[in-house]
């Protein structure tokens, strides 16, 4: 049985930079960072060979985490346009709302969540298929993001 959680909309402030962002640690594949402009929010990201940079981590000052992801071939994302998306893991899925945003000069979107289930789930999945309302796919690999997620909650403890 299908999952279905509507992602709790996050209004970004500006355009996402990544030169505030400080390094931390490497988890596989996955890069473990700070964001000093949200509450010092530990994150992880990684650079797929289809030019996605795909994003997850806390956000402190919201009580919650996010997703996030970027491409330079997804052009036709408005920066704050609101949208909706679907992480189909398989047997289990969650839908919500995405907020296009632009990180490192990249377009792409951003999704706040505060519930657990979503974190879960991309830590014990091997891949999540994301789907735009406007059809547009992509597969992301979530090999090693299990023992990222527990780096970025290590990284937050010392954030406190």
């Amino acid at each position: 049985m299908s999952k279905i959680l509507i992602l709790t909309l996050c209004v970004l402030a500006g355009t996402a930079q990544a030169e505030g962002n400080q390094d931390y640690s490497v988890s596989g594949d996955w890069q473990i960072k700070v964001n000093p402009n949200n509450g010092n929010g530990c994150f992880m990201e990684k650079s797929f060979e289809s030019g996605t940079l795909a994003q997850v981590g806390i956000v402190p000052d919201k009580g919650g985490a996010f997703f996030a992801a970027y491409n330079a071939d997804w052009s036709k994302v408005v920066e704050g346009e609101v949208s909706q998306l679907l992480f189909d893991f398989g047997d289990s899925r969650f839908q919500g709302e995405i907020v296009g945003a632009t990180f490192d000069n990249i377009t792409g979107g951003y999704a706040f969540f505060d519930n657990p289930e979503f974190a879960l789930e991309f830590g014990r999945r091997l891949s999540v298929t994301l789907i735009g309302e406007n059809g547009g796919t992509e597969t992301i690999d979530l090999s090693g993001s299990k023992l990222a997620i527990e780096v970025v909650k290590e990284c937050q403890k010392t954030m406190k």
